[in-house]
């Protein structure tokens, strides 16, 4: 039986198709996107039932970004930020109960959007365990935030910034502490700087956040921990984030095979037979539907793999990692044989190939990096030791 969410997706992604090209173009935020799927429902899809959301399963999460990235990238990938947040955090929780329900009812009750504030220009990936420069310095009963955040996917719509910042509380220690605290859109000292002019992945708003002394309640400190140490949502972060990657690209690819395969079909240089029936061109073919095919089944085993927990084959979290690094470079391959196929006029702007072609490589700079996923599976392998992963932030 069909994912009555995943149609509700493909629905509105006709819509969103259609407005891509120019939000691509002039790199601005999709809001009549996020407006349809606030009204459609969907801002509740991860969101726990108690907290009134459908507590969507990773599998229907999956197919649903899978659907809009087949649309537009952009919005999927940035809506997955925001959906990934419930997903990861319901499977191991971090944040206070108080603190959790409120983003919850937010979510489903008035279509307030959330995500982490995690990435700085001079940290690099805060999933590599680095301490940020944003810092919260404890006065009085607060907290003071300063600093500033690059790659704030969403920055246009967010409700709620969970900002990481290393935590001055007056106590010396031998490793910093840091911690993720909740900011309200609209608190003073707040401000998005509209700085996001990406190669790909133009319409995500994923803008620099400025943090100018910005107080806090003592109570906004959602979770702390030494720094180097495990993210406490652990593999959960990892998994709902890494395989939403995964589904995203896969839309943007098989948006570029569709496009191919419709441009072999009518194709006819010069009165000639259509391009379909050229030997090459069917070879091309064929292997993108390889590449479809494999990313796909690595991306559904290690989301089975992450619910079921088998005892045997490789572990859930190791599954994730190849599939991570196996469907974005499979995906990127099978965008370049599309273009392929379509030949020079595929760098026209006019068409859509060249943005997919410029979409389907962002995910490679979203943790896991492939360097470190492959020194995950090289550890166990050869080293007999496995370390929990960090959640990615």
């Amino acid at each position: 039986m069909a994912d009555v969410w995943v149609e509700r997706a493909q629905e509105l992604a006709t819509r969103f198709a259609a407005r891509a090209p120019l939000h691509d173009r002039e790199g601005t935020f999709p809001f009549e996107n996020f407006e349809e799927l606030r009204a459609a429902g969907f801002f509740g899809l991860t969101v726990p039932r108690r907290f009134g959301g459908e507590e969507a399963s990773l599998g229907t999460y999956l197919g649903v970004l899978e659907a809009l990235a087949k649309a537009d990238g952009s919005t999927a990938l940035a809506f997955m930020m925001h959906l990934k947040t419930f997903g990861q955090e319901r499977e191991a929780p971090s944040y206070p109960e108080v603190w959790f329900e409120r983003l919850c009812r937010g979510a489903v009750e008035r279509g307030e959007l959330v995500n982490t504030v995690a990435t700085e220009e001079g940290l690099g990936s805060p999933s590599g365990g680095g301490v940020p420069d944003t810092v919260a310095r404890r006065e009085g009963d607060g907290w003071v935030l300063r600093g500033r955040k690059s790659f704030t996917t969403l920055a246009p719509v967010l409700h709620h910034f969970i900002v990481l910042a290393r935590v001055e509380d007056g106590v010396v220690r031998e490793r910093p502490l840091v911690g993720n605290f909740l900011v309200v859109r609209g608190e003073c000292g707040l401000r998005v700087v509209e700085t996001w002019d990406a190669l790909g992945m133009r319409a995500t708003g994923s803008h620099d956040v400025v943090l100018e002394d910005v107080w806090l309640p003592g109570d906004r400190l959602l979770n702390v921990r030494e720094a180097g140490s495990p993210d406490p949502r652990a593999g959960a972060g990892m998994a709902w984030f890494a395989l939403g990657l995964c589904a995203v690209t896969i839309g943007v690819a098989t948006a570029a095979r569709d496009y191919a395969v419709g441009f072999a079909r009518e194709r006819t240089p010069n009165d000639q037979r259509p391009i379909r029936e050229f030997p090459g061109v069917r070879a091309k073919v064929a292997r993108m539907e390889v590449l479809l095919q494999r990313s796909r089944a690595l991306m559904g085993d290690a989301a089975r793999a992450w619910v079921e927990r088998p005892s045997v084959g490789m572990p859930a979290i190791d599954r994730v990692a190849v599939a991570k690094v196996e469907t974005l470079n499979a995906c990127i391959e099978a965008v370049e044989l599309a273009m392929r196929i379509v030949g020079g006029v595929s760098l026209q702007r006019s068409r859509p190939l060249e943005r997919y072609f410029r979409d389907v490589r962002a995910p490679l700079h979203n943790p896991p990096l492939e360097d470190r996923a492959l020194e995950q599976l090289a550890r166990r392998a050869l080293d007999g030791e496995f370390e929990e992963p960090k959640g990615a932030e």
